[in-house]
């Protein structure tokens, strides 16, 4: 985590590695595949973004047509209205950009892919995964959410410990970094995580009981893969 292919030319240094099994390792492709593409959404690309957009839109095309077609199934008037919405959340749409749609089938692979994102650094951090005794929470945005007021300094001081993906000199902030805060002894884990321009942030505990009983954002680890069947998560939290 992440995956190969949200690095330039799908290189990357060989660090953070995951177990997984071969069933959430299969079931997660498509959303890594997603953010991968998604993260890469700019007016000002370049030329390797491009490139690397146009070879993982390919693949996407033949691993799940159905999402590309939500993303460009927008007609005039549609893509019209969209471009109102953005310059009212105060987003810069140069004449001449593309607009593309986020809804219902894609909205649970981003879903899916913060979770497994939240699991794979509390791995990380613990040396040890997070059994089905504890919980997680996760939640994804897009560089439009944070257009007009960035991120909030709250989640900033929350999470002061900094990290990337290194290997010796070769340093990969500039594709993904993030910031977090653990706590050992209680199994307290939190993270802030940017991929390219999408924002994961979630936290996860060792203990469910810990939490109030009417929390309904938490899930159990070997509840994954039903983000991508689950009505409450074909929306964005």
């Amino acid at each position: 985590m992440p995956p190969r292919s949200l690095f330039d030319n799908s290189h990357r240094p060989d660090k953070l590695v995951m177990p997984a099994c071969g069933e959430c390792n299969r079931s997660t492709s498509t959303a890594d595949l997603v953010v991968s593409l998604v993260s890469r959404w700019d007016y000002n690309n370049s030329p390797q973004e491009s490139s690397d957009h146009r070879k993982l839109a390919a693949r996407l095309r033949k691993q799940a047509p159905e999402l590309i077609a939500e993303w460009t199934g927008l007609n005039l008037e549609q893509r019209g209205k969209a471009r109102l919405h953005l310059l009212k959340q105060g987003v810069s749409v140069p004449p001449d950009a593309g607009v593309a749609t986020i809804g219902q089938l894609t909205v649970p692979q981003l879903n899916l892919f913060a979770h497994k994102a939240v699991l794979a650094l509390y791995f990380e951090h613990f040396r040890r995964g997070l059994s089905n005794a504890g919980r997680l929470c996760a939640f994804w945005r897009s560089k439009e959410d944070f257009a007009q007021g960035g991120i909030p300094g709250a989640f900033l001081e929350l999470l002061p410990a900094y990290a990337s993906i290194a290997q010796g000199r070769w340093n990969e902030r500039q594709t993904f970094e993030y910031r977090y805060a653990t706590n050992q002894v209680e199994g307290l884990f939190g993270c802030l995580a940017r991929f390219r321009r999408l924002v994961v942030f979630g936290f996860a505990v060792q203990d469910a009981g810990s939490l109030p009983a009417d929390d309904m954002d938490w899930i159990a680890p070997t509840d994954l893969l039903s983000i991508l069947v689950s009505p409450r998560f074909r929306k964005k939290h």
